[in-house]
């Protein structure tokens, strides 16, 4: 945790970082790991003083310049306390990660900024704000140099439950969530109370793949696993599977594994089917409280497995949705290739198994999906080509980072919005 470290006895100065800088001293250096070359990284941690907080916001995202800043005593009104986060590594310039000015970070003036290093990894999570109380995290890898973590939470200072929301977001593993706490809804609306909402991500994937590798290639590790239980349970790791992975703004892939396979048969509801959601919201936007608008509420169709039949069902969508099959291996699987009608802000999918052929037996889903309603789909994280692509890789899709990021070196590579 990273509190005022103005009040410890003074350190050297004499580090380059600190030339010319006074006051400043180095309070840490802090090992880092290693590249991937073996050379050993560090992270030196420097205390710059006590700033104006009006002209240190020129500085912020910057190395500190020199003077109108000050050592001794405790912070006064107006001012904030200046810290940077430099990483060294060997035959190269030293890289400013991080530079703030901690005035407290809202009125109620607890604001903290908590720095944590680990094996190639950096990570800051600044806190702050009043009666609304909000951290913001983030993890760079350190060699090469990219953001692989961000997340974000909120509170209410006065709610004794302590309820939380906030999100996450993990570009190595294309994984994420929102989380809502549990709404205070009017009097004789009822409550969905707290929502996780998984994010599903639209990743960019090569045009050969998108033509028709997809029907060679899985989705490997870029396709979201679906876990959400609605209807019985998993007795039997081979029984039942479900993997899904936007590839366009109207291009959905479906990957279904199963043991037994049923259909068709005269009633598409006891046969083996996917179900597809589609609402025109971002779930984590709705409040939960009471039924939704008519204007929220969610499409469904269903795709029969066996011969990729498509079935309007709840709110009896006229737009349809074009459907193509490839068969897995050994009849382990299909992988199902979905034209989708837009736009669409939530999407949920979910795998119909039915080994009797008579009733639905198990139902699993990318998201805890309530019937009808549009508050527990799937919200659509667009990954940037930036951030991460895919790419076939034996045999199925693996992530692929975006580049490094280049910046200067006194330019911070976190930069607080």
């Amino acid at each position: 945790m990273v509190l005022s470290l103005l009040g410890a006895p003074p350190a050297s100065s004499q580090d380059p970082l600190c030339a010319k800088r006074e006051p400043c001293r180095v309070v840490e250096t802090l090992d880092a790991g290693k590249d991937a070359q073996g050379r050993s990284l560090q992270v030196k941690h420097l205390s710059l003083g006590w700033a104006d907080a009006d002209t240190s916001a020129d500085f912020v995202g910057r190395k500190f310049g020199p003077g109108s800043r000050k050592q001794e005593g405790s912070r006064e009104e107006g001012q904030c306390e200046a810290l940077e986060w430099w990483l060294v590594r060997p035959s190269q310039p030293a890289q400013l990660l991080l530079s703030v000015c901690n005035d407290g970070y809202g009125s109620a003036g607890v604001g903290e900024d908590l720095v944590t290093v680990a094996d190639n990894r950096f990570t800051h999570e600044q806190s702050g704000g009043s009666r609304q109380r909000w951290s913001v995290s983030r993890t760079l890898q350190l060699s090469p140099l990219r953001q692989v973590i961000e997340g974000h939470r909120s509170t209410d200072g006065m709610d004794a439950e302590q309820k939380e929301s906030g999100d996450y977001w993990d570009a190595e593993q294309l994984r994420g969530e929102v989380v809502r706490a549990a709404p205070e809804c009017e009097p004789g609306q009822a409550s969905l109370g707290e929502r996780t909402l998984p994010f599903l991500p639209q990743v960019q994937v090569d045009k050969a793949y998108l033509e028709g590798g997809w029907k060679q290639a899985g989705l490997g590790a870029c396709g979201f696993e679906a876990g959400n239980f609605l209807l019985g349970t998993q007795n039997d790791p081979k029984d039942a599977g479900l993997k899904a992975l936007l590839v366009a703004p109207d291009t959905l892939l479906v990957e279904v594994r199963d043991n037994k396979w049923t259909g068709p048969s005269a009633k598409w509801l006891n046969d083996d089917h996917v179900e597809l959601w589609l609402a025109p919201q971002p779930p984590q936007e709705l409040t939960g409280c009471g039924k939704p608008a008519a204007a929220q509420l969610p499409s469904q169709w269903g795709i029969r497995v066996a011969d990729g039949k498509v079935f309007p069902a709840f709110g009896s969508p006229r737009q349809t949705l074009q459907v193509e099959r490839a068969e897995l291996p050994g009849k382990q699987g299909y992988r199902m290739k979905l034209k989708l009608p837009t736009p669409f802000q939530a999407i949920s999918v979910v795998y119909s198994d039915s080994d009797s052929g008579k009733k639905q037996e198990r139902m699993l889903a990318t998201s805890a999906v309530k019937f009808g309603r549009p508050e527990t789909l799937n919200p659509v994280r667009v990954v940037p080509p930036a951030e991460a692509t895919c790419a076939v890789k034996n045999g199925e899709l693996a992530v692929v980072p975006g580049p490094a990021k280049k910046t200067e070196p006194d330019v911070a590579v976190l930069r607080m919005e």
